[in-house]
């Protein structure tokens, strides 16, 4: 602002008037200023803003709409004029300063440290909090830590006085002294809560009279230290080991408990050489002789009876200036019935024999209780010792083999011998596959022969038959024999696995024709009855002769090479007399008619002895008079061999038997032991479904060996027993006649 001329006028302005400055600046059109107003104006305009602004801002409270105000925490309805806002920012403010409400959302949050880390009452894990909760959360541990550390010191001062008053104390501690207490298990209070103090003093005591029983340490070490027996002298026991050898012996001793176990060492090595010398030394007279026998027992394979009885006196000990009594040292054995057998025995040489001496006891009823009774007679010419030592051996009860024929759907016979007598009891059971008794039968007062049919089993089942047999208050519980009702077959329709098996003896030649000249048909036969499922045939034959080769040895369809038979397939047994050969021609293969007809035809080609060569070089057998192995060539198709691969399961099973002798095995003759196979087989046969038919032209019945197979044919036999035929015919025709009616 300038004035105006101070002399005069201007533009009708007093130059002392207000009215007479001028505004200069630039335009302020808010409040309406234009440069060239008076001073008076702009004082004017500007009270008139103000007053505008006190009365339109101040009490007329503008409109605030547009603000963002949740931040204030205003209750109610959001204000939107000045003053409510402006109270609302001063209630807050004053909040804040004084605490009084809930802190602001805006505070900003703090990571807790680990050990300041906490779960919240839902389990969740609190890792951060908001500065004021912070600053609480450190300001209580803070109060804790101090609590806590007053506790402590505390306790530190009760500790130091009680320390002091301890350390001042002379055991036993009084006046009022508090002391840790213990239950002590061997001194003062024994059991009961007592003053350590208590217990220090009783164990001084204890300690005090220990060293002096045991005396004091210099004392027991010299003690230690005076032992004269040392690892490297003998054993008085052993002459040749030294006391190091002895387990427990300590070679370098520096403890009581040491030396006492070295002492205890030799105290029992002097015992056991101090018995000994009672014992072995210097005998006089009959003092000096050991009587004294053992037996054993040999039995019949046969029949399961004691046959001998033999005395070992290995145990016995005579000196060697002693001799048996002339005629007195005698073996007496008595049966139950008064039957008595004795023989002279010369004790002085047995005592050296570690065979013994037998002792025959078939005269005796073995299977009952036998007495022995031994009398020991030896002199030495001056004096004479005897003495008698008895033993009881026990009676055994065999088990007779048990024959099971006419096996049906629903029953069956069991037969056996009887060698025990009217006495025995025989209890027999049929068991099924859980092992109860489903049929069961007493026999008493029997005779040499027994028989009983069972009936009212279930047929194509799989049971058990066990033989109890009782006799002079023993029992004797027999293995138990399976077998499986005959509805248990196959239908033939479902398929068929038949193994041939032809005796290849030289009587053979023209039964082996008869069969090759219908083989087509007998083919044919088996493929009929399969019912159009899979079939598998094989062909074994069984040779025996004398020499070590058959005559079939170099041929090309035999070993030759290279269309030979796998060695597997060709079994040579050295028998007692003779040599078997068995020989699988054609293993089981499925629909093998073609090639099983072709090795059947092979047999009985070519001459004996003639030069190998063609495919038909395969002459008949020599054989040799008697039985013949074709049981055992069946032995061998059933075995774990496989001899010419195993049989299926679900099908019809047969093996087709020719011959025209008797079973020979591996014996070379039919005894007792080829029975008892002939019986396994039927067993075996049995337990697997598998059926045996027999074509016997030519055997007679002059084979039986009684009383083991009394009347009964042993191929007939097996054909029956094992749900098969036996016919004496042997061709083509007949064997299929046989399989037609087996599988009807």
């Amino acid at each position: 602002m300038i004035p105006t001329n101070s002399s005069g006028t201007t533009n009708g302005c007093d130059n002392i008037s207000s009215n007479c400055v001028i505004w200069q600046g630039p335009d302020i059109a808010c409040i309406n200023l234009c440069s060239g107003d008076t001073i008076s104006e702009v004082v004017f305009k500007l009270a008139t803003e103000v007053c505008t602004l006190i009365t339109d801002g101040v009490i007329a409270n503008p409109n605030l709409t547009g603000l963002d105000l949740t931040c204030l925490n205003i209750p109610g309805v959001t204000p939107t004029t000045l003053v409510p806002v402006l109270q609302a920012m001063v209630v807050q403010i004053c909040a804040n300063s004084t605490g009084s409400i809930a802190p602001r959302s805006e505070l900003p949050m703090m990571t807790l440290p680990a050990c300041l880390q906490y779960n919240d009452a839902s389990g969740n894990p609190v890792t951060e909090l908001r500065l004021d909760l912070f600053a609480t959360l450190i300001a209580n541990q803070v109060c804790t830590n101090l609590t806590n550390i007053n506790v402590i010191n505390v306790t530190l001062t009760s500790y130091n006085t009680r320390l002091n008053v301890l350390e001042a104390c002379v055991l036993p501690c009084s006046g009022g002294v508090v002391e840790a207490q213990i239950v002590p298990t061997c001194v003062s209070n024994i059991g009961t809560l007592t003053n350590v103090s208590v217990v220090v003093l009783a164990l001084e005591s204890a300690f005090c009279a220990l060293r002096t029983a045991v005396g004091l340490p210099a004392a027991i070490n010299s003690a230690i230290s005076q032992s004269a027996i040392t690892g490297s002298y003998t054993q008085l026991s052993n002459s040749s080991a030294s006391y190091s050898g002895i387990v427990g012996w300590n070679n370098s001793a520096s403890t009581l408990a040491q030396s006492m176990q070295n002492a205890w060492v030799v105290i029992d090595d002097m015992y056991t050489a101090i018995t000994d010398i009672q014992t072995n030394c210097c005998p006089g007279g009959c003092d000096g002789i050991i009587f004294s026998y053992t037996t054993a027992n040999t039995i019949n394979g046969g029949t399961g009876l004691i046959t001998d009885i033999v005395f070992n006196f290995i145990t016995s000990s005579i000196p060697s200036t002693f001799n048996d009594s002339a005629g007195f040292s005698q073996i007496t054995i008595t049966d139950s019935n008064g039957a008595i057998t004795n023989q002279v025995v010369s004790v002085s040489s047995l005592q050296n024999n570690p065979t013994g001496v037998s002792i025959n006891v078939a005269s005796l009823n073995v299977a009952q209780q036998l007495n022995a009774t031994v009398q020991f007679s030896v002199t030495d010419g001056k004096d004479t010792c005897t003495a008698t030592q008895t033993s009881v051996i026990a009676g055994i009860i065999p088990c007779p083999p048990l024959t099971l024929t006419s096996i049906t759907a629903t029953g069956l016979t069991v037969g056996f011998t009887n060698i025990l007598g009217t006495s025995a009891t025989f209890l027999i059971e049929i068991l099924n596959a859980s092992n109860n008794v489903v049929a069961t039968t007493t026999l008493t007062n029997q005779g040499s022969t027994v028989s009983y049919t069972f009936t009212g089993l279930v047929g194509g089942t799989a049971y058990n038959i066990r033989n109890t047999i009782s006799l002079n208050g023993g029992t004797e519980v027999c293995a138990l024999v399976p077998f499986t009702t005959e509805s248990a077959d196959v239908a033939c329709a479902n398929g068929m696995d038949v193994a041939f098996v032809i005796d290849y003896t030289y009587s053979m030649a023209g039964i082996i024709q008869n069969v090759k000249a219908g083989a087509a048909s007998l083919v044919n036969t088996i493929i009929t009855q399969s019912g159009g499922n899979n079939y598998r045939l094989s062909l074994t034959t069984a040779d025996e002769a004398t020499g070590s080769t058959p005559n079939y040895a170099g041929c090309v369809d035999y070993d030759g090479n290279p269309q030979g038979l796998p060695a597997a397939q060709r079994i040579i047994n050295t028998g007692p007399n003779d040599f078997q050969f068995i020989t699988a021609w054609e293993m089981f293969g499925t629909n093998n008619g073609s090639s099983f007809t072709a090795q059947l035809n092979k047999l009985n080609g070519g001459a004996s002895g003639s030069s190998p060569g063609g495919t038909a070089c395969i002459p008949i057998g020599d054989g040799s008079s008697g039985p013949e192995p074709c049981d055992y060539a069946a032995q061998l198709i059933t075995g774990a061999s496989e001899f010419t691969g195993a049989f299926r399961t679900n099908v019809a099973k047969y093996i087709i038997i020719i011959t025209d002798n008797l079973p020979g095995g591996t014996q070379d003759s039919f005894n007792a032991t080829v029975w008892a196979g002939i019986q396994q087989m039927i067993v075996d046969a049995n337990t697997n479904g598998i059926k045996y038919f027999v074509c016997g032209a030519g055997v007679g019945m002059s084979g039986i060996i009684a009383p083991i197979v009394t009347a009964i044919f042993p191929w007939q036999e097996l054909a029956t027993q094992t749900g098969g035929s036996f016919n004496l015919s042997a061709n083509a025709s007949t064997i299929e006649s046989e399989i037609i009616a087996g599988c009807s």
